[in-house]
């Protein structure tokens, strides 16, 4: 089954733990689309939420990919996190849909 998730716009730290549970849960029971497009300040939790939802994903056997590479907004993220220093081809493909960063 296939199902599609939307995180919030404002998702932070503080409103993570919600939306962890609904889409772990979803992770679980088929594979996700998740649209981080309309992320207006995402901090690390937003990132270490995603990681999760992959490695769930993996775990159980199903697919978990952005319906959109990611933005400016979460581009700068991954940056400032350092997640595009060690980036895999897997990652660059999940997070940028496999064009090569700039």
């Amino acid at each position: 089954m296939l199902s599609t998730f939307a995180l919030p716009p404002d998702l932070t730290m503080t409103s993570v733990g919600v939306v962890a549970e609904t889409s772990r849960d979803l992770a679980l029971d088929s594979d996700i689309v998740l649209n981080a497009s309309g992320l207006t300040a995402p901090d690390l939790s937003v990132l270490q939420l995603i990681e999760s939802l992959r490695a769930e994903a993996r775990l159980h056997g199903g697919d978990i990919r952005l319906a959109a590479p990611a933005d400016d907004i979460l581009s700068a993220l991954l940056r400032r996190a350092g997640f595009t220093e060690a980036m895999t081809p897997d990652d660059n493909a999940f997070w940028f849909h496999g064009v090569p960063l700039q």
